[in-house]
């Protein structure tokens, strides 16, 4: 990568206490120093994540980590000790709300450390949904923030215009179709949307969480957005005449460098031997936050067995009430593994030929990038969203659907047989191959976008030179 002269001297990062927020700001940091655009980052965590984060910044050069532990005695929880990590400790995607109240209590650490850093930063990046950390950027002197929800352009647009129009408010059911504002031709339905915004006239400690992070984003510089130009124009183009807070495209951030440098070596034996084989893999993974009854699991497990292919899947011991996790019960065509994995170097692994996801971002992003076909099984959050985007508008994948698919989608069971099909269906049948045809065409507009001229190594630029215009101005 080409280098410049530094035009930040400081960046601070702070992000939400999930890998999955964690990981594009990790990214960002390793690009931001490797590209001669900043001269330091100071990366802010948890002593429960610090570790995670200084590995995964190892050799990534002058970037600090500030550990902000818990208060002892907060109060908090009803007396209970505050989370650690949310990965951990609050995993359920519904305690979104609890979790960001629960972080609060990091806000007085937060910001005596902000105050101490050297050189001042100039510019905070946050997760978005860390409001409280407006307070500690306008108190050491006004510095400009960006934020990052971690979303991709369409959740977010999509997000904002049915809070200002309400489409779904003159629907009579969730699974009446409605169109969006800006989105020609694209049917959505209160079922494909996350509380609170399925919901027309939205209430709560959700929606009180999204006017806070809100306020909190039209104050600051704009939102890092971790897709590129080519990929979402249309949602880029709608929401910069919704919206006066810029988007700021600068990814896929996973590409920034080569993947599997991290790769177990068992896995990475594993998957070789597949490719010598010439049998294709299906990888298997749904998330850190993941919640899957045992029922589920059970009628995934059956499917993917006999579907008669290979199969790398990914499990969380949460999962789990015994030792039975699967390990021995598919003999040598399916690998179980436990853990935090290497994703991105498994997806780069030319043996992957399909991934049966839970449509979180990151994971949409690094398949395109990879040129490997989803299959979508959306399951919290904006995943349903984004399962959408992948198979309706970009059509770089397939979906499987619960038994019930009417009024009742979030209860529905997917079934055996709908696995079996549509694995087989994924990797070997017609639809299968029109979508790797597809994804295999955004992989190579992805890495473009990152080279050298292409749209996110532009942007990323223009951010950075306009906040360094911003802290100048303030300056003077």
């Amino acid at each position: 990568m080409a280098a410049a002269s530094p035009e930040l001297r400081h960046v601070a990062m702070l992000p939400f206490m999930a890998k999955g927020h964690a990981m594009p700001l990790l990214h960002l940091t390793r690009l931001l120093l490797a590209r001669g655009l900043a001269s330091k980052v100071t990366f802010f965590t948890t002593p429960r994540d610090a570790p995670f984060i200084r590995a995964s910044l190892a050799g990534a050069g002058a970037a600090a980590v500030v550990e902000l532990p818990f208060p002892t005695d907060d109060g908090l929880n009803d007396g209970a000790a505050p989370p650690q990590s949310m990965d951990d400790e609050l995993a359920s995607p519904s305690q979104l709300a609890d979790v960001v109240a629960a972080s609060a209590a990091l806000r007085p650490a937060f910001a005596a450390a902000f105050a101490r850093l050297e050189p001042r930063p100039d510019v905070l990046v946050h997760d978005g949904f860390l409001p409280w950390a407006e307070r500690a950027a306008a108190d050491a002197g006004g510095v400009p923030r960006l934020v990052s929800y971690g979303m991709s352009a369409f959740a977010t647009y999509v997000a904002g215009a049915v809070t200002a129009h309400k489409p779904h408010a003159r629907v009579g059911s969730p699974s009446e179709p409605f169109e969006v504002d800006g989105l020609a031709g694209l049917r959505l339905t209160r079922a494909d949307l996350n509380p609170p915004f399925d919901e027309p006239e939205p209430t709560g400690p959700l929606w009180d969480l999204v006017c806070k992070t809100k306020a909190s984003m039209d104050s600051s510089e704009g939102i890092i957005v971790n897709s590129f130009v080519e990929l979402e124009a249309l949602c880029f183009d709608g929401w910069s005449r919704m919206s006066p807070v810029k988007l700021w495209p600068v990814g896929p951030l996973c590409l920034a460098f080569e993947p599997g440098r991290n790769m177990d070596r068992d896995i990475s034996d594993w998957l070789d031997s597949r490719l010598a084989m010439n049998r294709p893999v299906l990888y298997v993974a749904f998330g850190s936050q993941a919640e899957l009854s045992w029922t589920q699991l059970e009628e995934i497990a059956l499917g993917l067995d006999q579907s008669g292919l290979d199969f790398l899947w990914v499990v969380r011991s949460k999962w789990f009430d015994s030792d039975d996790r699967f390990e021995n019960r598919f003999g040598d065509k399916g690998k179980v593994y436990q853990g935090f994995i290497d994703q991105f170097g498994v997806l780069s692994h030319k043996s992957i030929k399909g991934f049966f996801s839970h449509c979180g971002w990151n994971s949409v992003l690094e398949s395109i990038s990879m040129g490997v076909p989803i299959l979508a099984f959306p399951m919290a959050a904006e995943q349903k969203l984004n399962a959408k985007f992948v198979v309706d508008v970009l059509r770089v994948g397939l979906r499987v659907w619960p038994k019930k698919r009417e009024d009742d989608m979030e209860n529905g069971l997917v079934a055996r047989e709908e696995v079996q099909v549509m694995v087989r269906e994924l990797i070997f049948g017609e639809e299968g191959k029109r979508v790797s045809t597809r994804v295999s065409e955004l992989a190579v507009l992805s890495k473009k976008a990152m080279e050298i001229g292409g749209s996110s190594y532009t942007k990323l630029e223009e951010m950075v030179h306009e906040i360094t215009e911003l802290t100048r101005d303030k300056s003077m």
